[in-house]
């Protein structure tokens, strides 16, 4: 019975495979980043293909790298199926279980964070005198001040 010895070529071949699926789940979970993104921040039709030409801009750009560096740019075609199911593997199973609730909780620590800050803008926006005239007296202080600042700025860059 004779054994077969493996060429070292095959294990850089696994390597290079391995490394590609790996990258896809990678690809994959910062395109969730960006969907967690969008679920907390409210997005208009217009950003949206604009951070999705970024995001692609982005994959591009990395998988050429990664190519170049560990595969010397030769192109495989194993090399994009192990990228395009680590992709799809992710997205199933990790990024479907996940994110959803991920983006649930983040909103509700949202909420609780920013409950403050409503109920000063709500009290600012109330038909009540005394808080519109302290908030006019707190925003001209405020303005003053961020004048005197920039003119400070400006002469010290004059100064350079």
């Amino acid at each position: 019975m004779k054994v077969r010895i493996v060429s070292a070529g095959i294990y850089e071949e696994l390597a290079l495979l391995c490394c590609f699926f790996l990258l896809g789940i990678v690809l994959a979970a910062s395109y969730d980043i960006l969907r967690i993104f969008r679920g907390l921040v409210p997005h208009g039709a217009l950003l949206i293909n604009i951070e999705d030409l970024c995001y692609w801009i982005y994959v591009a750009i990395v998988v050429f790298v990664t190519l170049y560096e560990k595969n010397d740019g030769r192109l495989r075609g194993y090399v994009f199926g192990a990228l395009v199911i680590g992709m799809l593997l992710y997205t199933v199973s990790i990024g479907r279980i996940c994110v959803p609730p991920l983006i649930r909780f983040l909103k509700k620590i949202e909420s609780i964070l920013l409950r403050p800050f409503r109920r000063v803008c709500a009290f600012v926006g109330s038909k009540r005198e005394k808080g519109r005239e302290k908030c006019g007296k707190l925003w001209l202080t405020l303005k003053k001040r961020l004048k005197k600042l920039w003119k400070m700025v400006k002469i010290g860059l004059c100064k350079l």
